[in-house]
């Protein structure tokens, strides 16, 4: 009897150890399985797993009760720091443009590694975020790693039922996880640094500038901007293995920049015979048609820029198309006539067109209008070889001038530096434009020997 159950306390026992083995294996499956799953990305220092994703975008939102929002399932977030430094680890989380449910009323609790005990998406800190296109960010809290060191963090969010904000089905909540290295957040961005380079002076774009001006204060369509003017020594910038020359920075701390030359000859379009062929692009059939020039810097925007992975330091900025024209006896003259030939008064706020074709183009990639070189020191046929946009060649504008004996013309800059006028399907240079994103940074000094470099990731 004796011998009966030490063998059946033996069996149980084996039994026991096999589900214990089965169970941990189990386990390190479905952990091993979890991570395989995840996406992830990489950020600096940091190889960052998302157990969803880093967007979250919801429609149909029902507000809860605390306890209903604590028992649901979290978004998990797991980091590791892969240099060879200890970091400081922000997690944030934006709110994007695009919602338009009350964010206030948003419950946040975070646990694990990095904690928050339940708050108000309000009462949060506030933070300065390296993202575009963000309503507010917020600090959810803040960890420091060893090298090679993993965080995890559960974070749940809720609308409480007990603030009494009356959700719409329609109403969106967009918004987006932001884990960075407190350090390159200090850091200020490259719009930041050039306007503490600033200053606020009057411009005479009636005048010629071939003086050392720097950068100066002007208004644009969304505030202030600062723009380049004379002969300028200290806006270069080495991006995409390519020198350009910075135009200005732009009211939202992006910074717009200029190729140094002209990456080939080609016509603005094939076409000449109407007012329409100035536009970036026109109605043909009731169809929108891209011009030649919209063509061409596409696909050279695409070759250049987003072959090299580069795309994401590029953000879409307004491009003033201006075809606003009044016609007098057949000949038409484009608002950019009165300012730039007429009165000598450029400025950068860009009018809505009433034409069909044409006006404010919000893209990666375009021209320089008319108006800027007139600000940078260029003149109306008056030669100018001391500012910094002239290099010998001539090269369109985005400005349209007039149109006259069945012919159109463009603005654009002469081989002597004067502001010139050029059918549209002239065969001259194009100098592509972009304008780099308001959280990018740089090291160097802007020289020609040092220019600024973007800090790649």
């Amino acid at each position: 009897m004796k011998k009966k159950y030490i063998y059946s306390m033996a069996f149980i026992g084996i039994l026991l150890l096999s589900l214990f083995v089965i169970g941990t294996g189990y386990g390190l499956y479905e952990a091993t399985k979890d991570k395989n799953s995840l996406t992830s990305t990489t950020l600096d220092c940091f190889k960052i797993y998302f157990s969803d994703t880093d967007t979250i975008y919801k429609t149909n939102i029902k507000s809860v009760t605390n306890e209903e929002g604590q028992s649901t399932a979290p978004s998990t977030i797991t980091v590791t720091n892969i240099c060879k430094d200890s970091k400081e680890l922000q997690l944030r989380l934006n709110i994007l443009n695009d919602t338009t449910i009350d964010s206030n009323a948003m419950t946040i609790i975070a646990s694990g590694n990095i904690e928050q005990n339940q708050i108000l998406y309000k009462n949060l800190t506030n933070t300065k975020t390296t993202m575009d296109n963000v309503k507010t960010s917020k600090l959810i809290g803040v960890i420091n790693m060893k090298p090679g060191e993993t965080v995890r963090t559960n974070i749940k969010y809720w609308f409480d039922e007990r603030k009494g904000i009356n959700i719409q089905p329609d109403q969106v909540l967009s918004a987006k996880f932001e884990l960075i290295d407190t350090a390159s957040s200090i850091k200020n961005s490259f719009g930041e640094l050039l306007t503490s380079l600033g200053t606020e002076q009057s411009i005479n774009t009636g005048e010629v500038s071939n003086n050392q001006e720097g950068l100066i204060k002007v208004n644009d369509n969304e505030g202030d901007s600062y723009i380049y003017r004379g002969l300028v020594t200290n806006n270069y910038v080495s991006f995409a293995g390519e020198k350009w020359r910075i135009i200005r920075v732009n009211s939202d701390n992006s910074v717009r920049i200029i190729l140094d030359y002209s990456t080939s000859y080609a016509n603005y379009s094939d076409n000449y015979n109407s007012q329409d062929y100035t536009g970036f692009q026109y109605i043909y059939n009731n169809n929108t048609v891209d011009n030649n020039i919209n063509i061409y810097l596409s696909n050279w925007y695409s070759q250049n820029i987003i072959s090299k992975g580069l795309d994401t330091y590029v953000t879409s900025s307004n491009f003033c198309n201006d075809t606003n024209y009044t016609t007098t006896s057949y000949h038409s003259y484009f608002s950019g006539y009165d300012r730039l030939v007429s009165n000598k008064n450029a400025k950068l706020a860009c009018d809505q067109t009433t034409a069909d074709f044409g006006g404010i183009y919000k893209q990666k990639v375009g021209l320089i209008s008319a108006d800027e070189v007139a600000l940078a020191g260029g003149v109306y046929d008056i030669p100018n070889y001391n500012y910094y946009l002239y290099n010998g060649e001539n090269f369109y504008t985005s400005t349209p001038a007039e149109y006259y004996n069945y012919h159109a013309y463009m603005f654009s800059v002469g081989a002597n530096g004067s502001i010139a006028i050029t059918p549209t399907d002239g065969n001259i240079g194009i100098r592509p434009v972009i304008n780099l994103s308001s959280t990018v940074t740089v090291s160097g000094s802007g020289t020609e020997n040092d220019p600024y470099t973007i800090d790649l990731d």
